[in-house]
């Protein structure tokens, strides 16, 4: 049975200081990074190897409380689904942040998270702002609280909040281009292959409006054709059925590149011919859709510029509040790849 006695004992900075032969005053300066103070490098060395032996943890609660920074940056995005987006946005964040300094605290949304009215956002722990990916339902329940207007924060997307910044991608220009595309090339019958819950829950998703918009000036009739899962295998089974019912299309825009892979096999298997009988563009460049034996066309989101600009804005609140919110939308990449090329 554990007992309070032998339980491990809390390395503080009276550990520290014993260790490196100094007072805990001088200790703090070092631990703190408090450059205010004179200190000799050898002096800060040996406190600096001093805390390494005794396995010293910062408490970074205390440290907020006392210099009013955390050096640690709150980063939420969804994780219900496995999006390679996401991924390739925390690889990006993480570099700027080891760059300047910060740690990074992932909080994961899903439904519990304020995907609806009755949702909760995620517990806060002291940080000094937040970036938010697909966060605008948790980030909207958070600013409702006042005690949270202080806490700067940009969001990746299109919405902007007090104390914050948005930086977004033209998804609507780009999923319109990508269809007009398929229509200078002669097809007629495009359909957007999209997801039941996006249909329902989300009317005015991002490119569902900018594929129906480039079939209306087109005059042409859009079609959305939802099938149940996101993976290539799933899609490809519930495509067929679709095909088989409702013939061969002369262009599909997927709403991920997943999408327009399982696609792409169902056709194939329905002995159709890509990309002469049916064009196929794809979204969000997942490294599998150059691979495919049919190289998928896709949109891919400017990832490295849009987390730069958002970190960058995100650091300025942090140090100088710039006052007014900002916005700024970069333009997608269209990756032409076999599957669109007539």
């Amino acid at each position: 049975m554990t007992t309070s006695t032998n339980r491990r004992k809390r390395i503080t900075l009276a550990d520290v200081a014993g260790e490196a032969g100094v007072s805990v005053q001088t200790a703090s300066h070092v631990m703190t990074g408090n450059m205010n103070v004179r200190l000799p490098e050898a002096t800060r060395e040996r406190v600096r190897q001093a805390a390494l032996k005794v396995g010293y943890q910062p408490n970074r609660i205390a440290q907020a409380m006392r210099m009013g920074k955390t050096h640690m940056v709150s980063v939420w995005m969804p994780v219900d689904r496995m999006v390679m987006t996401y991924l390739r946005m925390l690889k990006e964040i993480t570099k700027h942040s080891q760059k300047d300094g910060y740690d990074t605290m992932i909080v994961g949304l899903d439904s519990s998270f304020a995907y609806n009215a009755e949702g909760r956002t995620p517990f806060q722990w002291p940080v000094d702002g937040v970036l938010g990916a697909d966060a605008g339902r948790a980030m909207r329940k958070f600013r409702e609280n006042p005690a949270n207007d202080l806490t700067p924060v940009v969001v990746l997307g299109h919405e902007t909040y007090s104390n914050g910044d948005a930086v977004g991608w033209d998804v609507v220009g780009a999923s319109r281009q990508a269809t007009q595309d398929m229509i200078a090339k002669g097809a007629r019958k495009i359909i957007h292959s999209t997801l039941p819950w996006v249909i329902k829950d989300y009317p005015r998703e991002q490119r569902r409006t900018g594929y129906s918009q480039a079939m209306d000036e087109a005059g042409l009739e859009p079609m959305l054709v939802a099938l149940e899962g996101e993976s290539s295998t799933e899609v490809e089974f519930r495509a067929r059925e679709w095909i088989q019912a409702n013939g061969v299309p002369e262009g599909v825009f997927g709403f991920t590149d997943s999408i327009a892979i399982g696609f792409a096999k169902a056709l194939i298997a329905e002995g159709v011919r890509l990309p002469d009988d049916c064009l196929i563009w794809g979204f969000a460049d997942y490294p599998e859709s150059e691979d495919f034996r049919v190289p998928i066309s896709s949109v891919r989101v400017p990832i490295e510029e849009i987390v730069g600009k958002a970190w960058e804005w995100l650091i300025e609140r942090i140090e100088n509040d710039p006052g007014e919110s900002r916005s700024l939308i970069f333009p997608m990449h269209l990756i032409e790849r076999e599957s669109s090329q007539r």
